[in-house]
Protein backbone atom coordinates (compact mmCIF):
# COMPACT_ATOMS: atom_id res chain seq x y z
CA UNK A 1 0.00 0.00 0.00
CA UNK A 2 2.00 3.28 -1.21
CA UNK A 3 1.12 6.21 1.36
CA UNK A 4 -1.79 8.44 1.21
CA UNK A 5 -1.53 10.77 -2.02
CA UNK A 6 0.41 14.53 -1.76
CA UNK A 7 -3.01 17.08 -1.36
CA UNK A 8 -3.93 18.00 -5.09
CA UNK A 9 -3.32 21.85 -4.54
CA UNK A 10 -4.92 22.28 -7.37
CA UNK A 11 -8.43 20.70 -7.03
CA UNK A 12 -8.75 21.75 -3.90
CA UNK A 13 -8.34 25.59 -4.69
CA UNK A 14 -9.82 25.50 -7.46
CA UNK A 15 -13.13 23.45 -7.30
CA UNK A 16 -13.33 22.37 -3.38
CA UNK A 17 -14.37 25.17 -0.34
CA UNK A 18 -12.14 25.03 1.96
CA UNK A 19 -12.94 26.12 5.61
CA UNK A 20 -9.57 26.94 6.50
CA UNK A 21 -9.53 29.81 3.67
CA UNK A 22 -11.77 32.19 5.46
CA UNK A 23 -13.20 34.83 2.71
CA UNK A 24 -14.59 37.85 3.59
CA UNK A 25 -17.16 37.47 1.71
CA UNK A 26 -18.30 34.23 3.29
CA UNK A 27 -18.55 35.92 6.48
CA UNK A 28 -20.78 38.48 5.52
CA UNK A 29 -24.30 36.46 5.81
CA UNK A 30 -26.20 39.59 4.72
CA UNK A 31 -25.33 37.50 1.38
CA UNK A 32 -27.43 33.97 2.06
CA UNK A 33 -30.85 34.01 1.48
CA UNK A 34 -33.32 33.86 4.50
CA UNK A 35 -34.19 30.21 3.43
CA UNK A 36 -30.44 29.04 3.60
CA UNK A 37 -29.70 30.85 7.14
CA UNK A 38 -33.30 29.22 8.52
CA UNK A 39 -33.06 25.69 7.05
CA UNK A 40 -29.52 24.77 5.69
CA UNK A 41 -30.38 21.06 6.86
CA UNK A 42 -33.28 20.86 4.20
CA UNK A 43 -32.52 19.29 0.45
CA UNK A 44 -32.67 21.80 -2.51
CA UNK A 45 -31.42 22.03 -5.82
CA UNK A 46 -29.30 25.37 -6.46
CA UNK A 47 -27.12 25.04 -9.74
CA UNK A 48 -26.36 28.80 -9.55
CA UNK A 49 -25.17 29.84 -5.97
CA UNK A 50 -23.98 26.52 -4.33
CA UNK A 51 -21.26 27.55 -2.45
CA UNK A 52 -21.95 28.65 0.58
CA UNK A 53 -24.42 25.22 0.93
CA UNK A 54 -21.45 23.34 -0.43
CA UNK A 55 -19.24 24.72 2.40
CA UNK A 56 -21.72 24.30 4.90
CA UNK A 57 -21.72 20.89 4.25
CA UNK A 58 -17.93 19.98 3.73
CA UNK A 59 -17.34 21.75 7.39
CA UNK A 60 -19.89 19.12 8.73
CA UNK A 61 -18.65 16.17 7.53
CA UNK A 62 -15.16 17.06 8.27
CA UNK A 63 -16.78 17.22 11.88
CA UNK A 64 -17.62 13.83 12.26
CA UNK A 65 -15.08 11.80 10.41
CA UNK A 66 -13.76 10.33 14.42
CA UNK A 67 -17.15 8.25 14.60
CA UNK A 68 -18.92 8.22 10.76
CA UNK A 69 -18.22 4.75 10.77
CA UNK A 70 -19.24 3.38 13.59
CA UNK A 71 -22.16 5.52 13.37
CA UNK A 72 -23.09 4.49 9.96
CA UNK A 73 -23.79 1.02 11.01
CA UNK A 74 -25.04 1.28 14.00
CA UNK A 75 -27.66 3.18 13.02
CA UNK A 76 -28.15 1.05 9.84
CA UNK A 77 -27.81 -1.98 11.96
CA UNK A 78 -25.28 -3.10 9.25
CA UNK A 79 -27.46 -3.12 6.59
CA UNK A 80 -25.84 0.00 4.86
CA UNK A 81 -22.91 -2.86 4.10
CA UNK A 82 -25.22 -5.05 2.42
CA UNK A 83 -26.86 -2.37 0.42
CA UNK A 84 -23.59 -1.72 -1.17
CA UNK A 85 -22.74 -5.07 -2.24
CA UNK A 86 -26.16 -5.45 -3.69
CA UNK A 87 -24.75 -2.89 -6.02
CA UNK A 88 -22.65 -5.43 -7.77
CA UNK A 89 -25.64 -7.35 -8.42
CA UNK A 90 -27.01 -4.67 -10.79
CA UNK A 91 -23.90 -3.33 -12.55
CA UNK A 92 -22.14 -4.88 -15.45
CA UNK A 93 -18.46 -6.07 -14.38
CA UNK A 94 -16.17 -3.29 -13.34
CA UNK A 95 -13.16 -5.60 -13.96
CA UNK A 96 -10.13 -3.86 -15.71
CA UNK A 97 -12.21 -1.15 -16.65
CA UNK A 98 -11.53 2.49 -15.17
CA UNK A 99 -14.17 3.38 -12.08
CA UNK A 100 -14.71 6.40 -10.37
CA UNK A 101 -16.37 6.60 -6.50
CA UNK A 102 -17.88 9.76 -5.67
CA UNK A 103 -18.51 10.89 -2.35
CA UNK A 104 -16.67 7.76 -1.61
CA UNK A 105 -16.35 9.07 2.19
CA UNK A 106 -14.22 6.61 4.08
CA UNK A 107 -14.00 4.15 1.32
CA UNK A 108 -16.93 1.54 2.38
CA UNK A 109 -17.88 0.81 -1.66
CA UNK A 110 -14.23 2.04 -3.08
CA UNK A 111 -13.11 -1.20 -1.15
CA UNK A 112 -15.69 -3.19 -2.91
CA UNK A 113 -14.99 -1.75 -6.10
CA UNK A 114 -11.59 -2.62 -5.87
CA UNK A 115 -11.67 -5.62 -4.42
CA UNK A 116 -14.29 -6.75 -7.58
CA UNK A 117 -10.89 -5.90 -9.80
CA UNK A 118 -12.14 -2.17 -10.90
CA UNK A 119 -9.14 0.42 -12.05
CA UNK A 120 -10.03 2.64 -9.18
CA UNK A 121 -9.90 6.72 -8.08
CA UNK A 122 -11.80 7.68 -5.19
CA UNK A 123 -12.97 11.15 -4.64
CA UNK A 124 -14.59 13.03 -1.95
CA UNK A 125 -14.50 17.01 -1.00
CA UNK A 126 -13.43 16.46 2.70
CA UNK A 127 -9.73 15.65 3.05
CA UNK A 128 -10.32 13.93 6.48
CA UNK A 129 -12.40 11.44 4.92
CA UNK A 130 -10.09 10.31 2.64
CA UNK A 131 -6.95 10.62 5.62
CA UNK A 132 -9.78 8.34 7.52
CA UNK A 133 -10.17 6.02 4.39
CA UNK A 134 -6.23 5.69 3.69
CA UNK A 135 -5.94 4.73 7.59
CA UNK A 136 -8.49 2.17 7.40
CA UNK A 137 -6.75 0.88 3.60
CA UNK A 138 -10.17 0.90 2.21
CA UNK A 139 -8.79 3.66 -0.33
CA UNK A 140 -6.51 1.29 -2.59
CA UNK A 141 -6.25 3.03 -5.84
CA UNK A 142 -5.92 6.53 -6.42
CA UNK A 143 -7.94 9.08 -4.14
CA UNK A 144 -8.89 12.84 -5.38
CA UNK A 145 -9.97 15.63 -2.94
CA UNK A 146 -12.48 17.66 -4.84
CA UNK A 147 -15.72 18.68 -5.79
CA UNK A 148 -18.17 15.73 -7.41
CA UNK A 149 -20.02 18.63 -9.60
CA UNK A 150 -16.37 19.74 -11.34
CA UNK A 151 -14.62 15.88 -11.48
CA UNK A 152 -10.37 16.82 -12.59
CA UNK A 153 -10.41 14.19 -14.95
CA UNK A 154 -10.86 14.73 -19.24
CA UNK A 155 -14.23 13.54 -20.92
CA UNK A 156 -14.86 9.75 -21.59
CA UNK A 157 -12.74 8.84 -18.59
CA UNK A 158 -14.32 6.27 -16.85
CA UNK A 159 -16.44 3.00 -17.97
CA UNK A 160 -18.08 2.87 -14.67
CA UNK A 161 -19.23 5.59 -11.56
CA UNK A 162 -20.75 4.92 -8.24
CA UNK A 163 -22.30 7.22 -5.59
CA UNK A 164 -23.46 6.17 -2.14
CA UNK A 165 -25.17 8.25 0.53
CA UNK A 166 -23.98 11.35 -1.02
CA UNK A 167 -25.84 12.86 -3.55
CA UNK A 168 -28.46 14.67 -1.69
CA UNK A 169 -25.73 16.19 -0.29
CA UNK A 170 -25.14 18.06 -3.78
CA UNK A 171 -26.85 20.67 -4.27
CA UNK A 172 -26.09 21.39 -7.78
CA UNK A 173 -27.26 18.62 -9.18
CA UNK A 174 -27.88 19.63 -12.43
CA UNK A 175 -23.72 20.34 -12.58
CA UNK A 176 -23.39 16.96 -10.83
CA UNK A 177 -25.28 14.85 -13.56
CA UNK A 178 -23.82 16.58 -16.25
CA UNK A 179 -20.40 16.37 -14.93
CA UNK A 180 -20.52 12.19 -14.40
CA UNK A 181 -22.50 12.16 -17.48
CA UNK A 182 -18.82 14.35 -19.32
CA UNK A 183 -16.33 11.36 -17.37
CA UNK A 184 -18.35 8.57 -18.85
CA UNK A 185 -17.57 6.49 -21.95
CA UNK A 186 -20.26 5.71 -24.45
CA UNK A 187 -22.40 3.33 -22.77
CA UNK A 188 -20.84 3.98 -18.96
CA UNK A 189 -22.73 3.09 -16.26
CA UNK A 190 -23.67 5.31 -12.99
CA UNK A 191 -25.22 3.50 -9.68
CA UNK A 192 -26.68 5.52 -7.50
CA UNK A 193 -27.37 4.22 -3.83
CA UNK A 194 -29.62 6.53 -1.63
CA UNK A 195 -31.63 6.41 1.63
CA UNK A 196 -35.16 7.50 0.36
CA UNK A 197 -38.95 7.96 1.71
CA UNK A 198 -41.16 4.56 1.58
CA UNK A 199 -44.02 4.54 -0.58
CA UNK A 200 -45.74 2.24 2.27
CA UNK A 201 -47.50 4.68 4.73
CA UNK A 202 -47.32 3.05 7.57
CA UNK A 203 -43.71 1.90 7.04
CA UNK A 204 -42.93 5.59 6.24
CA UNK A 205 -44.48 6.91 9.12
CA UNK A 206 -41.95 4.89 11.39
CA UNK A 207 -39.33 5.61 9.04
CA UNK A 208 -39.95 9.48 9.66
CA UNK A 209 -40.42 9.07 13.78
CA UNK A 210 -36.82 7.04 13.33
CA UNK A 211 -35.03 9.79 11.51
CA UNK A 212 -36.85 12.57 13.19
CA UNK A 213 -36.16 11.66 16.92
CA UNK A 214 -33.89 8.45 16.97
CA UNK A 215 -31.06 9.15 14.69
CA UNK A 216 -30.33 12.52 15.73
CA UNK A 217 -30.26 11.33 19.32
CA UNK A 218 -28.23 8.75 18.82
CA UNK A 219 -25.94 10.67 16.91
CA UNK A 220 -25.45 13.01 18.71
CA UNK A 221 -24.89 11.19 21.92
CA UNK A 222 -22.24 9.05 19.95
CA UNK A 223 -20.79 11.68 17.95
CA UNK A 224 -21.05 15.37 20.41
CA UNK A 225 -22.55 16.65 16.81
CA UNK A 226 -26.58 16.25 17.18
CA UNK A 227 -27.19 18.86 14.74
CA UNK A 228 -24.95 16.94 11.69
CA UNK A 229 -27.11 14.10 12.63
CA UNK A 230 -30.84 16.30 12.18
CA UNK A 231 -29.13 17.52 9.08
CA UNK A 232 -29.22 14.30 7.93
CA UNK A 233 -32.01 13.21 8.57
CA UNK A 234 -33.77 16.28 7.06
CA UNK A 235 -32.19 15.65 4.00
CA UNK A 236 -33.65 12.38 3.20
CA UNK A 237 -36.94 13.64 4.41
CA UNK A 238 -36.66 16.70 1.60
CA UNK A 239 -34.57 14.74 -1.34
CA UNK A 240 -36.07 14.81 -4.42
CA UNK A 241 -38.19 12.05 -5.55
CA UNK A 242 -36.05 8.89 -7.15
CA UNK A 243 -38.68 9.32 -10.22
CA UNK A 244 -37.97 12.69 -10.49
CA UNK A 245 -34.09 11.94 -10.30
CA UNK A 246 -34.72 9.73 -13.03
CA UNK A 247 -36.13 12.37 -14.91
CA UNK A 248 -33.08 14.48 -14.43
CA UNK A 249 -30.54 11.64 -15.29
CA UNK A 250 -32.78 10.98 -18.97
CA UNK A 251 -32.54 14.93 -19.42
CA UNK A 252 -28.86 14.96 -19.08
CA UNK A 253 -27.84 12.15 -21.82
CA UNK A 254 -28.51 8.69 -19.32
CA UNK A 255 -30.64 5.67 -20.59
CA UNK A 256 -31.98 2.20 -19.35
CA UNK A 257 -32.47 3.63 -15.49
CA UNK A 258 -33.56 0.89 -13.36
CA UNK A 259 -34.56 0.95 -9.97
CA UNK A 260 -34.04 -1.26 -7.03
CA UNK A 261 -35.91 -0.82 -3.73
CA UNK A 262 -34.04 -2.27 -0.69
CA UNK A 263 -35.19 -3.34 2.60
CA UNK A 264 -38.86 -2.12 2.79
CA UNK A 265 -38.25 1.12 0.48
CA UNK A 266 -36.10 2.87 2.67
CA UNK A 267 -33.44 2.85 0.70
CA UNK A 268 -33.31 1.87 -3.90
CA UNK A 269 -30.20 1.59 -6.00
CA UNK A 270 -30.75 3.16 -9.36
CA UNK A 271 -28.40 2.09 -12.52
CA UNK A 272 -28.18 3.68 -15.36
CA UNK A 273 -26.06 3.67 -18.47
CA UNK A 274 -24.75 7.08 -20.66
CA UNK A 275 -26.58 6.77 -24.16
CA UNK A 276 -24.38 6.22 -26.86
CA UNK A 277 -23.95 9.02 -28.95
CA UNK A 278 -23.12 6.66 -31.73
CA UNK A 279 -26.06 4.44 -31.64
CA UNK A 280 -29.61 5.31 -31.39
CA UNK A 281 -31.57 3.23 -29.23
CA UNK A 282 -34.77 1.02 -30.64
Amino acid sequence: MSRFPPRPRQALEKDVPDFRKRHRRDSNKKRLTKRQMKNPEHYRIDNKTPEHKKKFIQNLFNSIVPTYDLLNHVLSGGIDMIWRTNIFRYLETVKNNPAIDLCCGTGDLSKLLYRKGAKLVSLDFSFNMLEKGNKKVFLQGASVAADASNIPFKNNSFHTATIAFGIRNIPDLDTFIKDVHRVLNNGGQLAILELVKPEHRFIGFLYSFYLGTILPLIGGIISGKQFAYNYLSKTIATFINPFDLQTMLEKYGFSKVKHYPQTLGIATIIICKKRNSLVREL
